[in-house]
C-alpha cells in the first residue's frame, strides 16, 4: 500500500507541474500582435520610415523594434542592427521612426522584442523589400504568424487531470 501511494504521489506532482508550465504559455498566449505597418510602405534608400503595430495585452511594459538594411543578392546584411523602442501612441498602437542608413541595401529586416512580465520576448522576422529593389515590398509573411500554439497547452493539462484521476480510481480499486 505504501508503494502505492508514493506512486500515486509522484503522478500527482509530476501532472501539477506540467500543468502549472501550460498555464505559464498560455498567459504568453493572450497577447495579440496586428500587422506592422511601414510609411511609406515601400521605402527608398536612405529614407525616414514610421513603424507601427498594435499589440493588445495586459503587462506590456516595453516594446522595440530591430531593423537590419540587407542587400539579399550579395546575403550582407549591415551591422549592427538599428534597435528602436517603439513609443505608445493611444490605445494598444505603438509607433516609432527609424532612419535608413545605408545605400546599397535592397531590403530590411525586423522584428518585434515586447517586455512582458518583467521577460523579452522576440517575435517573427519580416523582410520589406525598398523601393529601388524587386519585389511589391508588402512583407513576406503575415505578422499573426506565430510560433506559439495557443490551445495546445490545454490538451495538455487535461491529459494531467486524466491521468490523476486514472491514477487514484486504479490504486482505489486495489
Amino acid at each position: 500500500m505504501r508503494k502505492n501511494f508514493k506512486r500515486i504521489f509522484f503522478i500527482s506532482i509530476f501532472c501539477i507541474f506540467i500543468s502549472l508550465l501550460s498555464f505559464s504559455s498560455i498567459s504568453n498566449a493572450a497577447l495579440n500582435i496586428g500587422d506592422i505597418t511601414l510609411d511609406p510602405k515601400s521605402p527608398p534608400i536612405k529614407s525616414d520610415v514610421t513603424f507601427t503595430v498594435d499589440i493588445s495585452g495586459d503587462s506590456v511594459t516595453s516594446v522595440r523594434l530591430v531593423l537590419n538594411e540587407c542587400n539579399k543578392p550579395l546575403k550582407i546584411c549591415h551591422a549592427p542592427p538599428q534597435n528602436v523602442s517603439l513609443n505608445w501612441k493611444n490605445g494598444d498602437t505603438y509607433e516609432g521612426d527609424i532612419t535608413l542608413m545605408w545605400d546599397d541595401v535592397t531590403s530590411i529586416t525586423y522584428h518585434l522584442e515586447i517586455e512582458r512580465e518583467g521577460k523579452w520576448i522576440e517575435y517573427d522576422e519580416f523582410v520589406t523589400q525598398l523601393s529601388t529593389g524587386s519585389g511589391n515590398g508588402d512583407g513576406s509573411k503575415d505578422s499573426n504568424d506565430s510560433d506559439d500554439s495557443p490551445g495546445f497547452e490545454i490538451i495538455i493539462f487535461i491529459i494531467a487531470i486524466l491521468s490523476i484521476i486514472l491514477a487514484f480510481k486504479r490504486y482505489k480499486l486495489k
